[in-house]
């Protein structure tokens, strides 16, 4: 099966920013064996958000489609990625991805949007015929989007929001084009390049094979030291919209194995962060950023307060002595971590 680099990426970006435990590319459902829920629903839906777009846009969305069963009989989604919890799917993202070097174009202006909607609309229905879901983050993402079509095109993708909450439907629908693209998806893959060691993830290696290379200072033909080394990505004073794509646990363990890799911590800082007052301060987290390891104990046990982990099993070795990172992270600790990170 041919994979596309666009696909690649957004299968790291699923695995690795959005912490998605099954994600398979080139999803399509099989429309012939599988039941298919609120058929009823589908076909109004289709009719209603049909004449929507019709009415307010003048935009034929389905064009030859003249009943669900052959819209979702066409539909396949080129990133699928599901997260799991209590063995129940907690989130669930439908990515489209195109990249035309030219700047996206399924025709002319008009024709190029109506498929934006139309690609976004039939994803949303096959989760819910399918898997009998009203929720989950339909992304559209293409690295170049022409300034006479994104103005539309955002108008377009916002009325759809609006429409299907109105309807009862909890769907995002979202789109990641042009720098939104680069902050939100490549630059947080990038920042995870150093971590991940998966051969099946095609553009993750051909990253890391690059960073190798333009880590040669050694001056080549056709090779010039200042080559850029696409690295982990180091936030830019306050915009840190690509690091809000990334899972803060993902986060946290990317951003220490970087630090570490580059020995930004010093002696006082590794200090600080096996304590509780400054991991309480600085982290608002409820343990020690840092644990070191006494080597002459079970390691294992050390990672647990109370009989419960609290600490990853990964082991981070730093001026010959080896540490624990804590693993409690929530939402709410991001902004402390950010901080932290733009003031070490």
């Amino acid at each position: 099966m041919k994979i596309e680099v666009g696909e690649s990426l957004i299968l790291s970006w699923l695995r690795h920013c959005k912490n998605c435990q099954v994600v398979q590319l080139n999803w399509k459902p099989s429309t012939s064996s599988w039941e298919l829920y609120n058929e009823v629903e589908l076909e109004n839906l289709m009719a209603i958000t049909g004449e929507y777009f019709k009415t307010k846009y003048g935009l034929d969305i389905y064009k030859q489609n003249r009943s669900v069963l052959q819209l979702l009989n066409q539909g396949e989604i080129d990133a699928l990625g599901v997260t799991l919890k209590g063995a129940k799917i907690e989130e669930i993202y439908a990515v489209d991805i195109a990249f035309h070097e030219g700047g996206l174009n399924y025709g002319n202006k008009e024709g190029t949007i109506a498929s934006v909607v139309k690609k976004m609309l039939r994803t949303a229905m096959i989760i819910y015929g399918y898997f009998d879901l009203t929720y989950g983050d339909v992304i559209f993402a293409s690295p170049k989007v022409n300034n006479s079509l994104i103005l539309l095109l955002e108008q377009c993708i916002g009325d759809l929001n609006i429409f299907m909450r109105e309807q009862g439907y909890n769907f995002n629908f979202i789109l990641h084009i042009n720098n939104d693209f680069k902050e939100k998806i490549f630059e947080p893959v990038i920042s995870m390049a150093t971590s991940v060691a998966d051969t099946s993830e095609l553009f993750m290696r051909s990253i890391q094979m690059y960073n190798l290379f333009s880590n040669d200072h050694k001056e080549k033909k056709g090779f010039p030291r200042e080559a850029a080394s696409l690295k982990m990505v180091e936030p830019q004073g306050q915009d840190l919209s690509g690091l809000e794509e990334v899972k803060i646990g993902a986060l946290v363990r990317s951003t220490v194995r970087r630090l570490v890799d580059e020995n930004k911590l010093n002696e006082e800082m590794i200090h600080k962060l096996t304590t509780y007052e400054y991991s309480k301060t600085n982290f608002n987290i409820n343990y020690p950023f840092l644990l070191q390891i006494n080597k002459s104990e079970t390691y294992e046990e050390q990672r647990k307060v109370n009989g419960r982990p609290r600490y990853w099993s990964e082991i981070f070795k730093i001026n010959e002595e080896e540490y624990y990172l804590c693993q409690e992270w929530f939402e709410s600790n991001r902004s402390f971590f950010m901080d932290w990170l733009i003031k070490l």
